[in-house]
């Protein structure tokens, strides 16, 4: 997947839709231009799940990085603490 930046206009999507879609699916995305500034990107279904599972991927590391640093106590003292809540 290159990097250079693929634009269409919004009037592009709206005449030429199959053409900006196979551009999508091949590139990942394409972005959407309203006035000479981009307005939205198009970012085609498998590159968008890619990038969700990416992103829980993250949020995961961040969650255990933060467990990581929690304070630990012995196993026998969690089972005194919490022997009422079983």
């Amino acid at each position: 997947m290159s990097t250079s930046m693929i634009t269409f206009s919004v009037t592009d999507l709206r005449h030429k839709t199959n053409a900006v879609l196979r551009v999508a699916g091949s590139r990942g995305y394409v972005y959407l231009m309203r006035r000479s500034k981009p307005a939205a990107a198009l970012v085609d279904a498998e590159y968008l799940s890619a990038l969700q599972e990416a992103y829980e991927d993250y949020l995961d590391m961040l969650e255990f990085d933060r467990a990581i640093t929690l304070p630990r106590i012995p196993l026998a003292e969690h089972k005194i603490r919490h022997a009422s809540s079983s």
